[in-house]
């Protein structure tokens, strides 16, 4: 996407930097411009550096040509305006186009999302409050601010949401709603195998994928029941209903209870295979351990599923492998019987958390490469796969 970030000038202008920094790692490209007081805070090379454009403050700077500010915002997709200042909302309210900022957003005509930041008496005067009022009403999306230390000392309302909030609220504004109706099931993150009170059977999955699905389906309008282990901590968008677990049966429990008003199921979460015959009650002292421990299988929550869904459901798994991911990937799909597979290699760095990640969506029709090497892309492409199998391309 297409976005301009309109800077104004207070102390709060250092969390524009890391909206852009998001906005750009998400994969969109940004154009950054600032007031000129904006400058006095942060440095216009700063966010040249993280944008890779030059940086407009007047009309005349014109980084992208004549006319500049007609240029962005007939380019631009979205605009987001953080921090937006009491002057600057008192220019925007008013159409008083004095700087690159205000030029911009009164020729752009897509979705603005605006995140004040002031002094709370400031942000409580009834000529703010009225300013605000009116930019609700022209449709700008307002985020914050949130209650919090000043610049002055002081404690109140005013300090800018944070940058993490102003990404999400700019996601929730923009993205499609092309999932409305369905309803999914996702589960994430690692389950949890005691042996005793303080040992445990796990692996490193941190939940990330499958919460990214479970967010972007939340804004993409879909009903959406995030089945999670312990891991899966990662915020979460409001919409999105979680039922915690621990344990693989305690999972097999939950996704069984929400299937039946589901539409697809999206198992990305790592399951233990296996778990400890015997739990104990009491912490087993080593010298009273052996080197061996009795297992026994966990269920297969997903091959459990498919075989009472199957047909009747859209059922897509996750193969993470450290060789052969696409021939497992393949033989797992064909095995439980599911619409899809998504392989991607884990180990060595890859695969878990936030690190290098590639990944495949394997069908009966073949192999498609889910490009990009950000979970981010790879859930918003495995959405669109669920969209045309559900709603037709």
């Amino acid at each position: 996407m297409r976005i301009v970030v309109g800077v104004a000038g207070g102390i709060a202008a250092y969390k524009a930097c890391e909206v852009v920094s998001r906005l750009v790692k998400a994969g969109h490209e940004v154009r950054v411009t600032m007031t000129p007081a904006a400058a006095q805070f942060v440095a216009p090379l700063t966010f040249r550096a993280l944008s890779g454009h030059d940086v407009g403050m007047q009309s005349g700077d014109e980084p992208e040509g004549p006319i500049s500010h007609v240029t962005l915002s007939h380019w631009a997709e979205a605009m987001v305006i953080a921090p937006a200042t009491a002057a600057l909302m008192a220019r925007l309210a008013t159409g008083n186009p004095s700087e690159m900022v205000s030029l911009v957003y009164l020729g752009f005509r897509g979705p603005v999302v605006l995140a004040p930041a002031m002094e709370p008496e400031m942000w409580e005067h009834p000529r703010t409050q009225a300013n605000l009022r009116t930019l609700q009403q022209d449709g700008v999306h307002i985020v914050g601010p949130v209650y919090g230390r000043m610049a002055s000392g002081l404690e109140g309302w005013g300090r800018m949401a944070e940058p993490s909030d102003v990404v999400d609220a700019l996601d929730d504004v923009t993205a499609p709603k092309d999932l409305t109706g369905l309803r999914l099931v996702i589960t994430a993150g690692a389950t949890w195998e005691y042996f005793d009170p303080v040992r445990l059977l796990t692996n490193p999955s941190t939940g990330l994928m499958g919460v990214m699905l479970a967010n972007q389906a939340a804004r993409r309008g879909a009903s959406v029941t995030l089945v999670a282990g312990p891991t899966a901590t990662h915020p979460l968008h409001p919409a999105v209903e979680k039922r915690s677990v621990v344990s693989a049966r305690e999972m097999l429990d939950a996704v069984s209870a929400a299937m039946p008003q589901a539409n697809v199921l999206i198992g990305a979460a790592a399951v233990s295979d296996f778990r400890p015959a015997e739990r104990l009650d009491q912490k087993a002292h080593k010298e009273a351990v052996g080197l061996s421990w009795n297992m026994e299988r966990n269920p297969d929550v997903i091959r459990i599923m498919a075989e009472q869904y199957r047909g009747q459901k859209l059922l897509i798994g996750f193969a993470a492998e450290t060789e052969n991911a696409l021939e497992q990937a393949a033989k797992k799909r064909a095995a439980k019987g599911l619409d899809a597979v998504v392989a991607n290699f884990v180990g060595d760095g890859q695969g878990f958390g936030e690190g290098l990640h590639q990944a495949w969506l394997v069908t009966e029709s073949g192999v498609q490469a889910l490009e990009g090497s950000s979970k981010t892309l790879t859930a918003t492409q495995i959405l669109d796969w669920i969209r045309n199998q559900t709603k037709g391309a």
